[in-house]
């Protein structure tokens, strides 16, 4: 009875991943691609980028939104709102070629270094293989497997075989559970940010007041995790330079 329940939680997390898109949204999608298709100046592309947010704003999850979302941010030379477009995207659409291209000119036209990648990056090294909703899906595939197997294992003509497939999928399974979770602790209890002016000084606190906290400003498509929100300032950490303190209208958070 217990394993029954597991399955059918991870069953409910794998559908709940998945938006539906209903009509309105998908016909709105279509109109703004084509002004995207005949949009030729800043003003345009910035018009066409807030058409894409207003769709997702209809709690419309979809990496192709957000994809040509940061397409247009692009186009506009918003370099920081792409990026955090095409961060959100990666989510839904990790082997998309294209999108990691366009991530690495966004990325290349702030010339802010990048974030080395953590000890989980190498040890979970299929971690971007997969998008986030599909680990959930492959994950209770798995769980269904090895319950299967764990019942098949009762009958001795198949025991063995079933024994040594079970100890098999679960092991998958456990390592799988342990990489959706560390998605849904990066995506879902991590809040994320990027910086979208040209430049701006962090501080040792949430007012103008105090110090700066680094001896340079922070640039346009500086990435961050956010620790804290105190009134209109954000509390961040930006990878190896440390924490310091934001305004949030100089930054765009996920």
């Amino acid at each position: 009875m217990r394993w029954a329940l597991l399955l059918v939680l991870a069953a409910g997390g794998a559908v709940g991943c998945r938006g539906a898109v209903d009509a309105t949204a998908a016909q709105r999608f279509d109109e703004a691609n084509q002004a995207f298709a005949a949009a030729e100046s800043r003003e345009q592309f910035l018009e066409i980028a807030n058409r894409y947010q207003a769709i997702l704003d209809q709690d419309v999850v979809s990496g192709a939104v957000l994809y040509n979302q940061g397409n247009a941010w692009m186009r506009a030379g918003e370099a920081g709102r792409a990026i955090a477009s095409y961060r959100r995207a990666l989510r839904f659409r990790p082997r998309d070629p294209q999108l990691a291209a366009n991530l690495r000119s966004a990325l290349s036209s702030t010339a802010v270094p990048a974030e080395p990648t953590p000890f989980l990056g190498y040890l979970f090294f299929w971690q971007n293989w997969l998008s986030y909703p599909e680990k959930f899906l492959v994950t209770t595939t798995l769980l269904s497997v090895t319950l299967l197997l764990g019942i098949l294992m009762r009958f001795s003509a198949v025991g063995t075989a079933c024994r040594r497939g079970a100890l098999l999928s679960g092991l998958l399974w456990a390592l799988s559970l342990l990489s959706t979770g560390w998605d849904w602790h990066r995506f879902e209890r991590i809040e994320h940010g990027v910086v979208v002016v040209e430049e701006v000084t962090a501080r040792k606190g949430n007012s103008e007041n105090y110090e700066p906290a680094f001896t340079e400003a922070v640039r346009e498509g500086a990435e961050f995790q956010v620790l804290a929100r105190r009134g209109d300032w954000l509390h961040i950490r930006l990878g190896g330079s440390g924490d310091a303190w934001v305004e949030s209208r100089d930054v765009v958070t996920y």
